[in-house]
């Protein structure tokens, strides 16, 4: 029998799936304007890191579940905006999306099912928040 996950390691996949989706959006909202990439980023994983350790926190999930879930959020967030430091146009955005895929994938991967199904719901997730995204962009 195998040893069900940590609350720490559930809330870091709760965490880090929340804040790549967040990031997403806003590559694809601010695709054409490399700073506003980083900073939005940088101002989202800040909130992210508040808003998701507080509310793990306040749910009753305990100190360090709360932190990995902020933390996981955090880095979630930052990771995507770093080829936008060195980086423009299409390569930032390639390279972007190669790291949103890559932090996708470590959250199926995290998922307790670990299993073909929670890799196409993870991807699945990200294609409905890009399709979402691109389609609030067109207003």
């Amino acid at each position: 029998m195998t040893k069900p996950p940590s609350a720490a390691w559930l809330q870091a996949v709760f965490g880090a799936a929340d804040g790549v989706t967040v990031v997403l959006g806003l590559l694809l909202a601010l695709t054409g304007s490399p700073s506003a990439v980083v900073k939005a980023a940088v101002g989202a994983g800040v909130a992210e890191f508040v808003g998701m350790s507080a509310g793990a926190w306040l749910s009753g999930e305990g100190r360090w579940p709360a932190l990995a879930n902020g933390g996981a959020a955090l880095a979630a967030c930052l990771l995507p905006a770093v080829p936008y430091l060195a980086f423009t146009g299409t390569v930032a955005l390639t390279l972007s999306v190669v790291l949103v895929a890559a932090v996708a994938a470590a959250v199926a991967w995290m998922r307790p099912q670990r299993s073909w199904l929670a890799v196409a719901q993870t991807f699945g997730v990200l294609a409905a928040a890009a399709v979402l995204v691109y389609a609030t962009s067109l207003l």
